[in-house]
Protein backbone atom coordinates (compact mmCIF):
# COMPACT_ATOMS: atom_id res chain seq x y z
CA UNK A 1 0.00 0.00 0.00
CA UNK A 2 2.76 2.29 0.58
CA UNK A 3 4.87 1.61 -2.48
CA UNK A 4 7.21 -0.68 -0.96
CA UNK A 5 8.34 -3.86 -2.10
CA UNK A 6 6.45 -6.79 -0.14
CA UNK A 7 10.13 -8.70 0.68
CA UNK A 8 11.23 -5.59 2.45
CA UNK A 9 8.55 -6.53 5.61
CA UNK A 10 10.19 -10.26 5.71
CA UNK A 11 13.62 -8.45 6.07
CA UNK A 12 12.22 -6.06 8.56
CA UNK A 13 10.79 -8.34 10.44
CA UNK A 14 13.86 -10.73 10.56
CA UNK A 15 16.14 -7.78 11.31
CA UNK A 16 13.76 -6.88 14.12
CA UNK A 17 13.37 -10.30 15.53
CA UNK A 18 17.00 -11.49 15.34
CA UNK A 19 18.23 -8.06 16.09
CA UNK A 20 16.20 -8.10 18.85
CA UNK A 21 17.91 -11.21 20.90
CA UNK A 22 21.13 -10.57 19.64
CA UNK A 23 21.15 -6.80 21.04
CA UNK A 24 19.52 -7.82 24.57
CA UNK A 25 22.36 -10.87 24.82
CA UNK A 26 25.28 -8.03 23.55
CA UNK A 27 26.24 -9.77 20.54
CA UNK A 28 27.00 -7.56 17.73
CA UNK A 29 24.99 -4.51 18.88
CA UNK A 30 26.81 -1.91 16.67
CA UNK A 31 25.90 -3.45 14.00
CA UNK A 32 22.10 -4.48 14.82
CA UNK A 33 21.89 -0.79 16.20
CA UNK A 34 22.96 0.40 12.77
CA UNK A 35 20.12 -1.40 11.23
CA UNK A 36 17.58 -0.12 13.78
CA UNK A 37 18.60 3.36 13.03
CA UNK A 38 18.41 2.53 8.99
CA UNK A 39 14.41 0.87 9.80
CA UNK A 40 13.57 3.59 11.87
CA UNK A 41 14.20 6.53 9.53
CA UNK A 42 12.40 4.21 6.98
CA UNK A 43 9.50 3.74 9.05
CA UNK A 44 9.13 7.59 10.02
CA UNK A 45 9.59 9.05 6.17
CA UNK A 46 7.25 6.20 4.47
CA UNK A 47 4.61 5.81 6.91
CA UNK A 48 4.64 8.31 9.83
CA UNK A 49 5.25 11.40 7.82
CA UNK A 50 2.33 12.43 6.96
CA UNK A 51 0.62 12.54 10.72
CA UNK A 52 3.46 14.63 11.60
CA UNK A 53 5.04 14.42 15.03
CA UNK A 54 2.13 14.39 17.37
CA UNK A 55 -0.30 12.71 14.89
CA UNK A 56 -3.22 14.07 12.95
CA UNK A 57 -6.16 12.99 14.86
CA UNK A 58 -6.63 9.66 12.84
CA UNK A 59 -3.21 7.84 13.76
CA UNK A 60 -0.53 8.46 15.93
CA UNK A 61 2.33 10.27 15.28
CA UNK A 62 6.42 9.71 15.34
CA UNK A 63 6.82 11.43 18.84
CA UNK A 64 8.57 7.98 20.06
CA UNK A 65 10.49 7.20 16.66
CA UNK A 66 13.25 10.06 17.85
CA UNK A 67 13.63 8.39 20.96
CA UNK A 68 14.27 5.29 19.12
CA UNK A 69 16.17 6.59 16.63
CA UNK A 70 18.72 8.45 19.35
CA UNK A 71 18.91 5.19 21.38
CA UNK A 72 19.86 3.48 18.23
CA UNK A 73 22.38 6.00 16.99
CA UNK A 74 24.00 6.03 20.71
CA UNK A 75 24.47 2.19 20.46
CA UNK A 76 25.86 2.34 17.22
CA UNK A 77 28.71 4.80 18.34
CA UNK A 78 29.26 3.33 21.27
CA UNK A 79 28.56 -0.06 21.63
CA UNK A 80 27.68 -2.38 24.58
CA UNK A 81 30.60 -2.88 27.40
CA UNK A 82 29.86 -4.50 30.43
CA UNK A 83 27.49 -7.15 30.40
CA UNK A 84 27.38 -8.42 27.17
CA UNK A 85 28.66 -11.26 24.98
CA UNK A 86 31.06 -8.74 22.73
CA UNK A 87 32.55 -8.05 26.03
CA UNK A 88 33.47 -11.52 26.70
CA UNK A 89 34.54 -12.33 23.27
CA UNK A 90 36.59 -9.05 22.98
CA UNK A 91 38.42 -9.64 26.78
CA UNK A 92 41.94 -10.09 26.15
CA UNK A 93 43.41 -13.57 27.35
CA UNK A 94 46.21 -13.72 29.78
Amino acid sequence: MIGLPSALAYVVTIVELAGGWAMMLGLGTRLMAAAFAIIIIGAIVTVKADACLLGNGRETGYEFNPALLAMSVHLWLNGSRLWSLDALVRRPRD
